[in-house]
């Protein structure tokens, strides 16, 4: 039972690395579409760019340690961004394929998205099972 209690905390922490590391890209994302040779719209790039910080805001929450009342508030805001972020990349692994469709070729597997989109859905447990160990009993 207790190698069972300290492997599920040892697995929470590699999932809250991963939450640092989807902050680390990111942040590299709104890098690259301030800084560099986008030609996708700009509507879509400042969305993307806004979508993004916010869901970096909301990561740095401290969760564990804020009160129930504002875990209350900021958990839902992270669970709505996090199903938001699907849609997000879904829409613009929809606008690469249309693009390459239109230039004649085929794209392949979105991978990096498909990374995105597990890390950002892989916070919402983590969060919770971290600040509330007792519901993985």
């Amino acid at each position: 039972m207790d190698h069972n209690r300290k492997n599920l905390e040892i697995g929470l922490k590699y999932a809250k690395w991963g939450g640092y590391l989807l902050n680390t890209l990111l942040l590299i994302l709104i890098i690259s579409l301030l800084f560099g040779q986008n030609t996708e719209n700009n509507l879509f790039k400042l969305i993307k760019i806004v979508y993004f910080s916010a869901l970096i805001g909301i990561l740095q929450v401290p969760f564990v340690s804020i009160k129930s009342s504002a875990f209350k508030i900021f958990f839902p805001i992270l669970c709505i961004l996090s199903v938001g972020f699907v849609f997000l990349m879904v829409a613009e692994v929809m606008f690469a394929y249309m693009a390459a469709a239109e230039r004649g070729e085929r794209l392949g597997v979105p991978g990096f998205q498909g990374s995105l989109i597990f890390l950002t859905l892989l916070q919402v447990p983590t969060i919770l099972f971290r600040r509330n160990p007792d519901l993985l009993d």
